[in-house]
């Protein structure tokens, strides 16, 4: 069971979804099309690079701790320098969350991309059930990831930032959408303030639940109760 899953246990679930996910970070459903020429050496070495850092940071997060590890003993473990560190990484912090603007990126790429006959709630829906698939494919290793996130007052702080920043992406196209509304700013910095709410809310609820039940399912019911106002029935 997940729960009864040691430290190296989690290392390695890390470690594998760290290699999945920097050859293919998103489903193909999820991607924009393949540029028709391979990587260059160059951007290959990099790419290996970073999978190194990562790998090795997480390495040292579970057998010794986050506070711990140092950016000096991570960068000592895959032999570069903090400035080539740097290059890679804003902070220790980024290492937690080594797909952070990918992810908000592609999901403000299909949130504006929306059709404008669709409903917000049935984007979201839609865009959803998209990130649900991944999610469940790397069950594992976001249990780690968030077993490691709730022990560091820096990492919840960061996952707070991280939410901030997709509720105002959302406020920002839900009010480019929002023609013909009574004030479109409060419209749309209320939809999307309880978006993320619902989002953070079914997070933790299929975390609590050792991520064991259909998140896809899940979003939906959660967006069901958003949609008809938290009305009993």
């Amino acid at each position: 069971m997940a729960a009864e899953c040691g430290t190296e246990c989690h290392f390695f679930s890390v470690r594998s979804y760290i290699l999945v996910s920097m050859k293919n970070p998103l489903p193909s459903s999820m991607r924009a099309p393949k540029r028709a020429s391979s990587p260059s050496l160059r951007e290959r070495k990099k790419s290996a690079t970073r999978r190194a850092l990562l790998v090795a940071a997480h390495r040292r997060f579970h057998a010794a701790g986050y506070e711990a590890t140092t950016i000096e003993e991570v960068c000592v473990e895959v032999g570069v320098g903090r400035r080539t560190f740097f290059r890679y990484f804003v902070d220790k912090e980024s290492l937690a969350f080594p797909h952070r603007e990918e992810r908000l990126a592609r999901f403000v790429e299909l949130l504006g991309g929306a059709p404008k006959t669709e409903s917000p709630v049935g984007s979201l829906r839609r865009i959803a059930h998209l990130f649900a698939k991944e999610y469940q494919q790397h069950r594992e290793s976001l249990l780690a990831q968030q077993r490691l996130i709730q022990t560091v007052p820096a990492l919840l702080a960061r996952e707070n930032a991280i939410d901030r920043d997709w509720e105002l992406a959302m406020a920002q196209l839900f009010r480019e959408r929002a023609v013909g509304v009574d004030d479109p700013e409060l419209h749309s910095r209320v939809l999307a303030g309880a978006a993320i709410g619902v989002i953070r809310a079914t997070m933790r609820h299929w975390f609590a639940g050792n991520a064991t039940a259909d998140l896809a399912k899940l979003g939906d019911e959660a967006l069901d109760r958003l949609e008809r106002g938290f009305l009993p029935g």
